[in-house]
């Protein structure tokens, strides 16, 4: 899954850069404005930065606070691991949801400038990549709980 979630990220950051590339030939060179290609480059962003967000959930590289885990003695920080590891699940449980009613809300929405484009298709992919994330987060929980099982887990700063 890492290296179809790896692969469909490249292809997308290659359709952004395609995307704003013929944006700048078509205005510049053959002065004609195409709108339709900033929206799109904003929407393959969009799917990018959360696709990643899911990434790195997984590698357990996204961002943390560590000031109390750097400060806890190291039989306190499994437990520490975990109660962080639910809030993250509590947190993408309401994420997933929100997403989820935004996809029925959007649904007769079309973007401005791709009438093809429903508005719920950048929504759906908050789903997808809210899903993703926690089955990360659980996979996580797994890892904490059962050492050596489940794969390895990075060692972190966080502990």
């Amino acid at each position: 899954m890492k290296k179809w979630i790896d692969r469909l990220t490249g292809a997308l950051l290659i359709l952004m850069f395609l995307s704003t590339f013929f944006q700048v030939v078509a205005r510049n060179l053959l002065h004609v404005t195409a709108m339709w290609t900033e929206e799109l480059a904003k929407f393959l962003f969009v799917f990018i930065v959360f696709l990643g967000a899911a990434t790195l959930m997984e590698r357990e590289e996204h961002i943390t606070i560590t000031v109390l885990s750097d400060r806890l003695p190291p039989s306190l920080l499994r437990g520490q691991r975990l109660v962080v590891q639910f809030v993250l699940v509590a947190f993408g449980v309401a994420f997933v949801w929100s997403a989820w009613m935004n996809v029925l809300n959007s649904w007769e929405f079309y973007a401005p400038s791709m009438p093809w484009f429903r508005m719920s298709y950048l929504y759906l992919v908050l789903v997808f990549s809210g899903i993703l994330t926690l089955s990360y987060i659980l996979l996580n929980v797994l890892r904490t709980l059962f050492p050596g099982r489940f794969g390895a887990r990075r060692e972190s700063a966080a502990g």
